[in-house]
């Protein structure tokens, strides 16, 4: 049961992920800004607080659900570090100051400069993008055919 449930919420999250990769290159300038303003102006941060607590539960649920349904240690862990190499790597892409009229109100925090610059110039970042868009499609696939036994003939 503990596989299946991981499964399905491996499923959702990975389409979630690459929705928020492909929003990057296909929201107008406009809406991102008013986006970004909602988030950091007008709702003070609260809302990335709520979010970053809520997603640290499902994560560890992810975990629980992982080491209950059987978990092979040298995947994880190649898995975790790849995943958080990938992330830094990521974020380094956006070094470069912003121009005034992309840049953040103040008061700026660095998570709130960070967001500014990656809806900037999302394709800053284009290789580490393709690189996590390839692995999820992979592990959708790998979901699809080896998880729910979908896309599999039968003789």
């Amino acid at each position: 049961m503990a596989a299946l449930t991981l499964k399905i919420l491996l499923v959702i999250y990975i389409l979630y992920a690459l929705l928020k990769f492909f929003e990057f290159f296909f929201r107008k300038d406009e809406a991102m800004m008013k986006g970004l303003r909602m988030v950091y102006v007008d709702g003070g941060g609260r809302i990335i607080k709520i979010f970053d607590n809520v997603i640290l539960i499902v994560m560890v649920v992810f975990v629980v659900l992982l080491f209950a349904g059987g978990m092979e240690y040298l995947s994880f862990t190649t898995g975790l570090l790849v995943g958080m190499t990938v992330i830094q790597v990521y974020f380094h892409r956006f070094s470069d100051p912003l121009p005034p009229e992309k840049s953040p109100e103040a008061p700026i925090t660095a998570l709130k400069m960070m967001s500014y610059s990656i809806q900037a110039n999302p394709g800053k970042a284009w290789r580490e993008l393709i690189f996590m868009t390839v692995l999820f499609v992979w592990a959708l696939y790998m979901l699809a055919t080896q998880g729910f036994g979908l896309f599999q003939g039968h003789p």
